[in-house]
């Protein structure tokens, strides 16, 4: 497996490849091959995916300085290093499924990153310099242990999807739901005490005034819950038949807290609504106290 590892690194770095895919080799440590000498100055798309790396080497974007996409996913690393900020051509970073439990500062560094992964990790909290990430376009951090955003997010000017789902966070930053870009936010699955439903939210999209307004005339309801929580998702086109909700109406939670009318509205919206603006179902009658949504 050594020898073969080194002849396909040594034929990238003759032949000047752009891609090299290194998926599935069982790695423990970053090869060598890849840092000696000079590098592989003309890599632009790295795949190391479902290895068992821990670490990033400290000289990364010397030896590979004009990096675009690193695709990370399904390895063992704990922490992002300082030497991550320096590839500074990088549109693409993929940390999903790994054992993180830090993301450096530096990250902001990544002036030219579009698309962040970092989903099913150990994260507590994300970096304020996260918000210096101008150009970032898609945000994954969903599947950690966040309690909350960094202030700063709302910089992220070009964000247009942004997936937070089955973390610990507890509200919906206002800023948030203000970004120009901004198509989607997905919060499900975490500990939400209340939302921004007075919200002038980006056009054509349009808020219910209550919740209760909403329970009047459900667009969706969770299948599967096991414990009491709000989730909420704000996009601007959601095709239901692309989601789990799709065709669920069967034992609708809904459904249990006015059965007759919620029962009859929500079957009747599944008949003929394919797309909506706003989406919000509550799980059991202990969320629904907690929100008082009858009073």
């Amino acid at each position: 497996m050594a020898s073969e590892l080194c002849k396909t690194i040594s034929e990238a770095k003759l032949e000047k490849h752009k891609n090299l895919f290194l998926n599935y080799r069982n790695l423990h440590h970053f090869p060598l091959e890849l840092l000696k000498d000079e590098g592989l100055q003309y890599l632009e798309r790295l795949y190391m995916k479902r290895n068992s790396l821990t670490t990033l080497p400290e000289n990364l974007a010397q030896k590979l300085p004009n990096l675009v996409e690193l695709y990370l996913h399904s390895n063992n690393i704990v922490v992002v290093p300082e030497a991550i900020g320096s590839l500074v051509k990088l549109q693409f970073l993929d940390l999903s499924d790994n054992a993180l439990e830090i993301v450096c500062p530096e990250i902001g560094r990544l002036r030219s990153l579009r698309h962040l992964r970092l989903a099913n990790n150990q994260l507590k909290y994300l970096p304020a310099e996260v918000g210096d990430l101008r150009e970032l376009q898609t945000l994954d951090i969903s599947t950690n242990r966040l309690i909350t955003l960094p202030e700063r997010l709302h910089m992220c000017l070009s964000l247009q999807y942004l997936t937070a789902d089955r973390n610990h966070l507890w509200y919906v930053p206002r800023h948030l739901c203000q970004l120009p870009s901004l198509n989607e936010l997905s919060m499900a699955g975490n500990r939400l005490a209340f939302l921004p439903l007075d919200l002038n939210f980006l056009t054509p999209i349009s808020l219910p005034k209550s919740l209760l307004e909403l329970l009047h005339c459900p667009l969706g309801h969770c299948h599967r819950c096991s414990q009491p929580m709000f989730t909420i998702v704000y996009p601007k086109l959601f095709p239901l038949r692309e989601t789990p909700m799709a065709g669920l109406h069967q034992g609708c939670a809904l459904c249990s807290f006015g059965k007759d009318m919620a029962e009859k509205n929500c079957h009747t919206l599944y008949k003929w609504r394919t797309t909506v603006s706003f989406v919000a179902y509550c799980c059991s009658t202990q969320c629904l106290q907690t929100f008082d949504l009858l009073s």
